[in-house]
C-alpha cells in the first residue's frame, strides 16, 4: 500500500503537463477556429444588395461568398464569422462593423471605409484593399498575407501579431500604428509613411523598405534582414538594429546597431573605382608625374644624406701630427 502511494503520486505528476496543456490549448484552438457552425450558416452565397434589396435580420456566420455589396451601408453591422470571399464591396461602408474571424479572401474592398472597424483574426489574404480608409481599425492577429493596399490609410491601426507576409503596402500611411510582432516578409512599403509606428520584434525580413520615413519609430527587436532601407528616414527612431540590412539609410541614429552591415544597393555595371584622393595624375601619355611637394621631399632627402655622409667620414678622420 505504501508503494502504491508513491508510484500513484509518480503518475499524477507525469500527466500533469499534458493535462494543463490540453487545458489551456483548447480554448485557443476553438478561437482559431471561430465562433461558427456549419448549422449556424445562412446562404447568401453570390446575392446582390446593390439593387436595394433588404438584409437579413443578421449577417452573423452568413456565407455571402460572391454576394455584391458595393457602397452599401454596414455602418456598425455584426459580421463575426462571415465569409466574404469573393465578395464585391468596392466604396463599402463597414465603419465600426464587427467583423472577427471574417473570411475576406480575395474579396473586392477598393476604396471601403474601414475605420473602427474590429477584424480580430480575420483573414484578407489575397483581398484587394486598394486606397481603403482604415483609420484605427483592429487586424490583431488578422492575415493579410498577399493582400493589396496600395495608399491605404492605416493610421493608428492596431496590427499586433498581424501576418502582411507578401503585402503591398506601397505609399501606404501607417503612422501611430501598433505592429507588435507584425510580421512584414518581403512586403513592399516602398514610400509608405511609417512615423511613430510602434514596431518591436517586428518582422522585415527581405522587406522593400526603399524611402519609407521611420520617424520617432519603436524599433527594439525588429528583424530587418535582407530589407532593403535605400533612403529609408529614421530620424529619432528608437532601438534600430540594421543588421543584415542592404542600402544606404539617412538620418540613422547614433546608438543605431549594425550600421556597418547596411551596405549600398549593388548597381548595374557598377565597377570598383579608387577614391579620387588616391588617384594619381597623370599625363596625356598616361605616365604618372611627379608632383612638386614630391620632388622637394625626394630633394631634401638626398641632402641630408649627402650631410651625414660627409660627418661620418670627418668624424673617422685621425687627429693632425703634433711634434
Amino acid at each position: 500500500m505504501r508503494r502504491l502511494i508513491p508510484l500513484t503520486l509518480i503518475a499524477v505528476l507525469t500527466a500533469l503537463p499534458a493535462l494543463v496543456s490540453v487545458v489551456v490549448t483548447a480554448p485557443a484552438a476553438q478561437a482559431q477556429a471561430g465562433p461558427c457552425r456549419a448549422a449556424d450558416r445562412v446562404n447568401l452565397r453570390g446575392a446582390d444588395f446593390t439593387n436595394g434589396r433588404r438584409f437579413p435580420a443578421s449577417f452573423r456566420c452568413a456565407d455571402l461568398t460572391g454576394a455584391k455589396l458595393d457602397g452599401v451601408d454596414l455602418t456598425q453591422k455584426d459580421l463575426t464569422g462571415a465569409i466574404l470571399r469573393k465578395a464585391s464591396m468596392k466604396q463599402t461602408d463597414l465603419g465600426q462593423v464587427t467583423a472577427k474571424y471574417v473570411d475576406f479572401r480575395q474579396a473586392d474592398l477598393r476604396g471601403a471605409d474601414l475605420v473602427q472597424m474590429h477584424g480580430d483574426y480575420a483573414d484578407l489574404r489575397g483581398a484587394n484593399l486598394i486606397d481603403v480608409g482604415a483609420t484605427q481599425v483592429r487586424f490583431p492577429r488578422a492575415d493579410l498575407s498577399g493582400a493589396k493596399l496600395t495608399r491605404a490609410y492605416l493610421g493608428q491601426a492596431d496590427l499586433t501579431l498581424a501576418k502582411l507576409v507578401d503585402a503591398d503596402l506601397v505609399d501606404a500611411e501607417l503612422g501611430q500604428a501598433k505592429a507588435r510582432r507584425a510580421d512584414f516578409t518581403r512586403a513592399k512599403l516602398h514610400e509608405a509613411q511609417m512615423i511613430s509606428i510602434e514596431a518591436p520584434n517586428a518582422v522585415f525580413r527581405d522587406a522593400d523598405l526603399r524611402e519609407v520615413r521611420f520617424s520617432s519609430a519603436k524599433m527594439d527587436g525588429a528583424v530587418l534582414i535582407g530589407a532593403d532601407v535605400q533612403d529609408a528616414d529614421f530620424t529619432f527612431a528608437d532601438d534600430l538594429d540594421l543588421t543584415g540590412a542592404r542600402g544606404t539609410p539617412k538620418n540613422v541614429p547614433d546608438d543605431a546597431k549594425g550600421l556597418a552591415s547596411a551596405s549600398p544597393s549593388p548597381s548595374r555595371g557598377a565597377t570598383a573605382e579608387w577614391p579620387a584622393a588616391f588617384d594619381p595624375p597623370s599625363t596625356r601619355s598616361g605616365l604618372p608625374t611627379i608632383s612638386l611637394g614630391l620632388l622637394l621631399v625626394v630633394v631634401g632627402s638626398v641632402g641630408l644624406l649627402v650631410t651625414l655622409t660627409l660627418w661620418a667620414a670627418a668624424a673617422r678622420r685621425p687627429p693632425p701630427y703634433r711634434a
